[in-house]
C-alpha cells in the first residue's frame, strides 16, 4: 500500500478520499419531470448508458407496436361508441398505455394526442362515448404522428390546440342536449 492510499484508508469514514470524484448524470426522469427531480439513488453510470441503449433499441420496436395499437383501436371505436363495455375497456387500456410509453420511446406527440383522448374519457366519463367523432380525430392526429415523426412542431401543437377545441365544443354540445 503506498503512502497515499494508507492516508485515504486512516481517516474518518465521513471523510472523502481524494481520489473520489462525484458525477452528475441526468436521468430519464429529470429530462421529463424537469430540473428540480432528486432521484432518491444514483445509478452507475454504465447501468445507466445500458439502459439508455436499450431503450433506444426499444423504441423502433415500440413504434411498430404503435401502429398496430392503432389498428386495434380503429376497430374498437365503433363498438365502443355503440355501448360494447368490454371494446370501451379494451380502448381506454390501449390508449393509457399510450399516454404513459410513447414519450418515453421516442413518439412525445403520440403520447400527448393520447393524453388528450385520456383526458377526454376520464372527464366526459360515459358521454364521451355518445358521438365518434372526438374519437376518429385523435386517432387520426395519432396516425399521422406515427407516420411523419419529424413533423413540424408547430403543426403538431396546433392539431393538439384543435382537438381541444373539438373536445371543448363536443363537450359544450352535450350540456345543451342534456
Amino acid at each position: 500500500m503506498t503512502d497515499r492510499s494508507k492516508k485515504s484508508h486512516t481517516g474518518s469514514k465521513n471523510e472523502t478520499p481524494p481520489e473520489v470524484r462525484f458525477v452528475r448524470v441526468p436521468s430519464i426522469a429529470e429530462r421529463k419531470l424537469g430540473t428540480d427531480y432528486v432521484a432518491p439513488m444514483r445509478l452507475d453510470p454504465r447501468v445507466l448508458d445500458q439502459m439508455q441503449t436499450t431503450i433506444k433499441g426499444l423504441e423502433a420496436r415500440y413504434g411498430d407496436a404503435l401502429r398496430e395499437q392503432l389498428g386495434t383501436l380503429l376497430t374498437l371505436v365503433e363498438p365502443a361508441c355503440g355501448g360494447d363495455t368490454e371494446a370501451r375497456g379494451r380502448l381506454y387500456a390501449i390508449v393509457h398505455d399510450m399516454r404513459g410509453l410513447a414519450g418515453t420511446f421516442g413518439h412525445p406527440m403520440v403520447g400527448r394526442f393520447a393524453n388528450s383522448l385520456c383526458g377526454y374519457i376520464e372527464n366526459a366519463g360515459a358521454r364521451a362515448w355518445q358521438d365518434d367523432t372526438v374519437f376518429h380525430f385523435h386517432l387520426d392526429a395519432i396516425r399521422e404522428a406515427l407516420e411523419s415523426p419529424g413533423a413540424d412542431p408547430a403543426i403538431t401543437l396546433e392539431t393538439l390546440n384543435a382537438l381541444q377545441k373539438l373536445i371543448a365544443a363536443s363537450t359544450s354540445a352535450r350540456r345543451h342536449q342534456g
